[in-house]
């Protein structure tokens, strides 16, 4: 079969097809079962042959690996709104205890002025 290849500088594969697009595309003959046909970015163009880059297949698998197991935007904000309810709730506590002490202080200063204790 035969497909025309455009490469970067770095002489990976960014694009292909059964035509040609243009002038700088690179004519190559594949199998009609070459994995390049299923998976064409994973090779490079080398001394006129198309050269797959088993490492760089594994790195964009470990990226996609690494992209699933990422927590969701919506994820991401939903523990984000379970922080935030966390401190408002320490917040709330922190009050109370201060509004008690005040209260506590309060009640000792009526006692004193009204001559008790």
């Amino acid at each position: 079969m035969q497909v025309f290849i455009n490469v970067d500088k770095d002489k990976r594969v960014c694009g292909w097809g059964s035509t040609r697009g243009n002038a700088s595309d690179i004519e190559v003959v594949v199998t009609d079962d070459h994995e390049f046909l299923r998976n064409p970015f994973i090779f490079t163009y080398s001394n006129g042959k198309l050269v797959k880059d088993a490492e760089y297949q594994k790195s964009l698998i470990a990226e996609k690996e690494a992209a699933k197991n990422e927590p969701t935007e919506m994820e991401r904000l939903q523990e984000e709104n379970l922080s935030l309810k966390l401190v408002i709730a320490e917040m709330a506590e922190e009050r109370e205890a201060d509004r008690n002490e005040t209260q506590l202080a309060i009640a000792e200063l009526a006692e004193l002025i009204s001559g008790g204790a």
